[in-house]
């Protein structure tokens, strides 16, 4: 089984494998929004941290810290 990374600030850090990770596409229907465009906004506000997986190209980001930012925030659906 691969390892999972996650690339942020130049840094790889080993996390859980069982942890579920979306595409932003898939994330963003999952709150609400019709574009990945807001989860890319997110990631670079640096309110959610994009991650990257074995044998792909996208970017992702984790199930659990996508609801974490929902249940914990004000940010509005607008």
């Amino acid at each position: 089984m691969h390892d999972t990374q996650k690339t942020s600030n130049n840094s790889t850090q080993k996390i859980r494998d069982d942890e579920k990770f979306l595409n932003y596409s898939d994330a963003a229907t999952m709150i609400g929004y019709r574009s990945y465009a807001k989860i890319a906004e997110f990631v670079k506000m640096g309110a959610l941290t994009s991650y990257t997986i074995p044998l792909s190209d996208r970017k992702r980001v984790k199930k659990s810290e996508l609801v974490e930012l929902v249940l914990n925030s004000t940010i509005s659906n607008s």
